[in-house]
C-alpha cells in the first residue's frame, strides 16, 4: 500500500522484490520473496534448528501470499512519500514485532545472517543486517534514478525498528550505572535517599591492586542518569563509573 507505489525500499528481501517489480510488474513481490527464500529454507534446514524453520516457513509462505493478495485487496496510497515513509516503517514494524515475538523469523537475510554467524561467531547479527540493507537501500538509488528513494527508504527502515524496540522491549528503557569506589556504601545509601532508585553492592577485589571493595549497581530511568553521576563524583571524584543501556526494564518501580 504504502512502498512500492511510491519508491520506497524496505531491508531485506521484501526490498529486492519490490526493485524487481519495478523492472518487471507482471512478477509478484511476494511471489520473489518467497522463490528467493527457497534455496535459504532448504540450507537453513540442514544447519539450523528445525523448530524455528517450520515457524518461518509458514510465516514466509503466508507473508508472500498476503503481499501478493494485498496488492489486488488493498488500493496503493499515492500521496506525500514522507507519509508513505512514516506508515510504512510503522507496520512493518508492528508486524516484525508480532514475528519475533514468536521466536521465528521472517527469512530472507535473516537466514543468511544465522548460516554466517555459525561459522564466524565474531561478526555480530546487527552488523551483518545492517550491511545487507545498506547494499539494497544504496541499490535501489540507482533502480529509482534518484537519492531521494534512498532518504524515503532510510525513514521506514529507521521507523521500523524503533517500533520492533518499542513492542518488544515497552516504553521501559533504562540504564545501568556500575561504579566501583571505595565509598560505594556512601554513595548507595545517597542514590536511595536522594534519588529513590534501589541498589545493590557487590563484593569484588581488585586485579592489579588485590584490595577488597565494593561495586555498585543501580537500574535507573535515563533522566536520573545525570544527576545520579553528578552525586557519584561529588563522594568519590576518583571513581570509575560504566553507564549504559537497558532495553527493558521490569520491576518495583518500573514495568511489570
Amino acid at each position: 500500500m504504502f512502498a512500492s507505489p511510491n519508491g520506497i525500499v524496505q531491508g531485506g528481501f521484501i526490498g529486492i522484490g519490490t526493485m524487481v517489480n519495478t523492472f518487471f510488474p507482471f512478477v509478484p513481490i511476494g511471489t520473489v520473496i518467497f522463490i528467493f527464500n527457497i534455496p535459504l529454507l532448504i540450507l537453513a534446514y540442514l544447519f539450523l534448528d528445525k523448530g524455528m524453520l517450520l515457524r518461518t516457513l509458514l510465516i514466509t509462505f503466508g507473508f508472500s501470499l498476503f503481499i501478493d493478495a494485498g496488492s489486488y485487496l488493498i488500493p496503493a496510497y499515492t500521496g506525500d512519500r514522507l507519509l508513505c515513509s512514516i506508515f510504512c516503517g510503522a507496520f512493518a514494524g508492528l508486524g516484525l514485532s508480532l514475528i519475533f515475538y514468536t521466536g521465528a523469523s521472517s527469512g530472507g537475510t535473516d537466514i543468511i545472517v544465522k548460516l554466517i554467524r555459525k561459522r564466524k561467531q565474531s561478526l555480530s547479527t546487527g552488523t551483518l543486517l545492517l550491511a545487507f540493507d545498506a547494499v539494497i537501500l544504496g541499490l535501489s538509488g540507482f533502480v529509482y534514478g534518484n537519492f531521494e528513494a534512498v532518504m524515503y527508504s532510510l525513514i521506514a527502515v529507521f521507523l521500523t525498528t524503533r517500533v520492533i524496540d518499542f513492542v518488544l522491549y515497552g516504553s521501559e528503557h533504562g540504564k545501568i550505572i556500575i561504579v566501583v569506589s571505595d565509598k560505594a556504601r556512601e554513595m548507595a545509601e545517597i542514590i536511595m535517599n536522594e534519588h529513590s532508585r534501589g541498589v545493590t553492592l557487590i563484593k569484588a577485589q581488585g586485579g592489579y591492586t588485590q584490595k577488597e571493595k565494593n561495586i555498585l549497581w543501580c537500574a535507573v530511568r535515563a533522566s536520573q542518569v545525570r544527576n545520579i553521576n553528578r552525586s557519584v563524583k561529588e563522594t568519590d571524584p576518583a571513581a570509575f563509573t560504566v553507564i549504559c543501556d537497558a532495553g527493558q526494564i521490569i520491576g518495583e518501580g518500573f514495568g511489570k
